[in-house]
């Protein structure tokens, strides 16, 4: 069964779409849409794509696929991917899933109904470290999970391009943009449980500034940066656990960090998705009477997680197993990154069933 793919948005994160759903068996990527027809048209080219569309509705109204990646800004995730799922479509959308709990609820929403499939880009699931530590959560080896910690930091990474800075566009900074990879595969390592309240702060203290110096992409007017350049939270989860979280696009640190740290009754774990020279992808803690145990692991197979994203994603259309980015979680990574905005923003503790309700399937 080969599977047609449509591709809604030609910028930088398509690029990786494009090379994904090519790599994998069988599939077959048929159109592409982009408002910048210019832009259309290149990335048709550079990917022998027959066909190429300057909207959402062309490319639906013209249809011959199956499934459809949603590679555009934040603001515009939740109306193409309920669009295509009310056509009867497959949908990977980028991440964050929306700007808003209330736009997530609709793409669930209109999963349920079509019986389609949605699955929200969050690679670093499909990296073998972070699927090995999920099974030995599941198996038991750490005990009862109490507390968990991720960051996704950067010392001096704000991008250039697009509209990272402009909070309209982007629904807020670091934390939406890439403190939300820290968060889902944390919450999922976790078992995604549900949030029941968070207390966050947010900053913008360097990257509004004339005198910062940005190395990433091209530069940003500094008088149009209206989001954080630093968050930090903490979160109480259902089933007596917390998690606290950190993202920066600028910060005076030592280094970049990305990682997820677990602590259990049995055990802890410090998991590195993406580790750095020399590092472990994988450090497993204990303590056995007077010893402290650290167990050191590395030497995982290198893969392209996009690739193995898309690949999951394409078996999941043919039936072979569920996807493995559930909608329903990333609606509660969703609940968190609004809370965290808005608890910063009133300078209290925001009650998550309070602020959004239940879930109108619940």
């Amino acid at each position: 069964m080969t599977i047609n793919v449509g591709i809604l948005g030609c910028g930088s994160i398509a690029q990786f779409h494009a090379r994904s759903w090519q790599a994998a068996p069988d599939v077959k990527i048929v159109a592409c849409a982009d408002i910048i027809p210019e832009r259309a048209k290149e990335y048709a080219e550079k990917y022998n794509i027959p066909n190429h569309y300057n909207c959402l509705e062309d490319m639906l109204d013209a249809g011959g696929f199956e499934a459809m990646s949603v590679c555009t800004p934040n603001y515009f995730h939740a109306e193409p991917a309920v669009a295509a799922l009310k056509q009867g479509l497959h949908v990977i959308s980028e991440k964050p899933m929306a700007m808003s709990v209330d736009e997530c609820r609709s793409m669930v929403l209109a999963a349920r109904e079509s019986k389609k499939l949605l699955t929200i880009g969050h690679n670093s699931r499909y990296v073998p470290a972070s699927l090995l530590l999920k099974q030995m959560v599941e198996a038991g080896e750490l005990g009862e999970l109490y507390h968990a910690k991720c960051q996704c930091l950067r010392r001096r990474g704000m991008p250039g391009w697009g509209a990272f800075h402009i909070k309209a566009k982007s629904g807020g900074g670091p934390l939406i943009d890439i403190g939300v990879h820290a968060l889902d595969l944390t919450m999922w390592l976790l078992g995604s449980p549900e949030p029941v309240s968070v207390c966050g702060v947010t900053y913008c203290k360097i990257a509004d500034r004339e005198d910062y110096w940005n190395p990433w992409g091209n530069d940003y007017k500094r008088s149009d940066y209206d989001v954080e350049d630093y968050a930090s939270g903490l979160i109480r989860l259902a089933g007596n656990m917390t998690l606290q979280v950190e993202a920066s696009f600028v910060a005076h640190i030592p280094r970049d960090e990305y990682y997820q740290q677990l602590m259990g009754t049995d055990g802890g774990a410090l998991l590195r998705p993406h580790p750095g020279k020399d590092e472990p992808n994988l450090l497993m803690l204990t303590n056995k009477g007077k010893t402290e145990v650290n167990g050191s692991m590395s030497g995982f197979p290198e893969v392209d997680s996009y690739a193995e994203e898309m690949k999951y994603f394409s078996e999941a259309i043919r039936g072979e197993h569920d996807v493995l980015v559930k909608p329903e979680e990333t609606l509660r990574v969703q609940k968190i990154l609004n809370a965290m905005y808005m608890s910063s923003e009133a300078g209290k503790e925001i009650s998550v069933l309070d602020a959004f309700g239940k879930d109108p399937w619940d």
